[in-house]
């Protein structure tokens, strides 16, 4: 088992073979350099080389979906990841019956294709993958109008669109996510083309208790899902992150990916170890990137990706938060995280 290279470590893991340590990633914003696919590539470049990862995940604005379709944003002025809204020509889910197709390899979607071609032309012969939110998700992003300008403001006001969508205007949300999907499927056959090794297709706080139904999800999520990840099954790396807590484990299992990532501790969703009995997918997580690595001391870091190892026997398995992690996570703690799988 030695003499592994970062990529045939994590495409062994993916494969569920016996590896000569379980890889280990993590990943965050970079709020001052995401405007720009240069700086975005180096500084992203360089925290996996700082703290020697074995997969890259990149993670691009998180409005870069919306700003597709005509949403504008101020990037001077952020709460959290979310820059403030300036201004969108979606007034109401009656206003998605008029969403038409853009190009995926146009506007916003070029400059981060330029990303990954950057990223690609410099990382060496380790994976990377390329973020892509769900078309849901992206409807979310479209119709949002937090109350303030707060995190969590942005995340009920996604929540509360959605609900208001599907429930009042499900033709024109049906209409909406098609348009969104098969785009979002042109952009990702775009991103292998430029050099990623697959998606983060992330779906955003919304398949999970207290967002929607299981049921509206089945209707208004995962048919659009697939249409993104049906048009890039054949890539190495795809990673499916479900976001948040109480989350619909269950309900996207079948999906055309090699590893699923979520909040494994803490949040009301399956362990890694109860998740290995569930799928043969590999699992990405382990560790709570809300506790333990952002408050948590170096030691208890280690302690807790040990017991992942540990509840895995390593196998099928990738170490790395639930989500990613703050931004001003401490850096000895991703440190230990490193660490916590060995040389």
């Amino acid at each position: 088992m030695a003499g592994y290279s970062k990529r045939e470590r994590v495409e062994a893991a993916l494969r569920g073979e016996a590896v000569d340590r379980p890889p280990v990633s993590a990943w965050r914003h970079f709020i001052p350099q995401e405007t720009s696919p240069e700086a975005l590539a180096a500084i992203s470049l360089r925290h996996m080389r700082e703290f020697d990862w074995d997969w890259l995940k990149l993670n691009p604005r998180a409005t870069y979906y919306a700003e597709a379709w005509g949403n504008v944003y101020d990037y001077t002025d952020y709460a959290g990841v979310f820059p403030r809204l300036v201004s969108s020509p979606w007034r109401s889910p009656a206003d998605l019956g008029r969403l038409e197709p853009v190009s995926p390899r146009g506007g916003v979607f070029a400059e981060h294709l330029r990303l990954v071609q950057l990223v690609r032309a410099s990382i060496g012969d380790a994976h990377f993958v390329q973020t892509v939110f769900s078309p849901l998700s992206v409807l979310a992003f479209l119709l949002a109008r937090p109350s303030a300008h707060s995190a969590q403001a942005w995340v009920d006001a996604q929540r509360d669109a959605v609900r208001q969508a599907i429930t009042e205007h499900p033709q024109e949300a049906h209409h909406a996510l098609r348009v969104i999907a098969e785009t979002l499927a042109g952009y990702a056959t775009a991103c292998l083309e430029a050099g990623a090794s697959g998606l983060f297709f992330a779906i955003v706080k919304l398949a999970r208790q207290g967002a929607i139904s299981r049921e509206a999800y089945a209707e208004f999520g995962k048919p659009y899902d697939l249409i993104v990840l049906n048009a890039v099954r054949e890539a190495t790396f795809n990673q499916l992150h479900i976001c948040g807590s109480q989350v619909y484990f269950t309900d996207v299992l079948d999906y055309p990916v090699h590893a699923i990532n979520w909040a494994a501790v803490g949040q009301g969703n399956p362990s890694v170890g109860e998740a290995q009995q569930l799928t043969a997918r590999a699992v990405i997580g382990g560790v709570d990137e809300l506790g333990t690595l952002q408050r948590g001391s170096p030691a208890d870091v280690i302690a807790e990706a040990q017991a992942a190892i540990r509840a895995t026997n390593g196998r099928r398995f990738l170490l790395a938060p639930g989500c990613g992690t703050a931004m001003d996570v401490p850096a000895q703690n991703l440190h230990a995280l490193r660490r916590a799988v060995g040389k």
